[in-house]
């Protein structure tokens, strides 16, 4: 049985999102590469997932070497595979169980996080409101302008934004209602205001109350690509959409506000490490508690 056949399984068992199947799927691909062959439930094996890992965190692509963290993805998913397939039951084809996966630990690297400032963001909604072409037969300039000023004022993942309808869109109100059904972890709701500049943009192209506001009309994965090169252009360094939830998060801290309520986090722990950008909020250093040094000469004790 390939790992392939697991995951079909997996997923649906486990009810995961039709993109968390595909970064599975991004793994077994990785895999593959490292074995030579369509990995099978035979290549669960510590010294074999081991080896694969090494080899992960050691060889570029495109981009370079990958990071820490899509590393430890890797180990975690082929984890979660293994040992689903462990407490099924499944056989080899010796007739033997399949193992659990006992790996050596992975030293976790945490960077701060890094937002978009706020000037950055109104570039890049001020170029973006430059783009040509269209996008699902709206103005490519509508369609980025409003997306990223929406992901601005929501804190939002990109995935419930590409996902919102019309329905649940209040332009008087100013409002967005993302459904749990769209959200990570799909078990609530959340709204988020608006502002009313933001409203009247998105009333120009106001749809049906079934249609998506946002419809995304070609390969998936060519967003990134996009968004990347109109950060390119507004000089900006660009690393995602995700960034765009840390500069809302970063400047509702900055303001006094509840910046884990606004991420629908459950614990603020989550929202400091990895969401808040000190640059922006500002955070105080032990260095500032510190009284100062007289470091004055003229106030140097001359019998000491």
């Amino acid at each position: 049985m390939t790992l392939r056949d697991v995951l079909n399984r997996y997923a649906i068992l486990q009810n995961l999102t039709d993109r968390t199947v595909v970064l599975y799927g991004h793994t077994l691909d990785r895999f593959a590469e490292f074995l030579k062959h369509e990995p099978t439930i035979d290549d669960i094996d510590d010294l074999v997932v081991a080896g694969f890992l090494r080899w992960r965190a050691a060889t570029p692509r495109k981009r370079g070497k990958p990071s820490a963290a899509s590393v430890a993805k890797d180990k975690s998913q082929l984890t979660a595979l293994a040992n689903w397939a462990g407490k099924k039951r499944l056989k080899r084809s010796d007739g033997t169980d399949v193992e659990f996966l006992s790996l050596p630990r992975m030293r976790k690297i945490r960077h701060a996080p890094q937002a978009y400032t706020v000037d950055e963001v109104s570039r890049l909604i001020r170029l973006a409101k430059q783009r040509i072409g269209h996008i699902d037969g709206k103005p490519a300039a509508w369609w980025w302008s409003t997306i990223i000023y929406a992901a601005w004022c929501s804190g939002e993942r990109i995935s419930p934004l590409l996902e919102i309808r019309w329905q649940d869109v209040d332009l008087d109100g100013q409002t967005l209602l993302f459904r749990a059904e769209t959200r990570k972890g799909r078990c609530t709701d959340i709204q988020r205001a608006i502002t009313p500049d933001l409203a009247d943009m998105m009333r120009m192209q106001a749809g049906p109350p079934e249609a998506l506001v946002w419809r995304w009309d070609r390969a998936y994965h060519s967003l990134w690509p996009s968004l990347r090169l109109l950060c390119r252009r507004a000089g900006v360094r660009g690393t995602g959409f995700h960034r765009l939830r840390k500069s809302s998060a970063s400047y509702v801290a900055l303001g006094g506000g509840d910046a884990t309520e606004h991420l629908g986090h459950a614990s603020p722990e989550m929202t400091r490490q990895h969401y808040l950008d000190p640059r922006i909020t500002q955070a105080k250093r032990a260095l500032d508690y510190l009284p100062k040094l007289d470091l004055d000469a003229r106030n140097e004790d001359p019998n000491p």
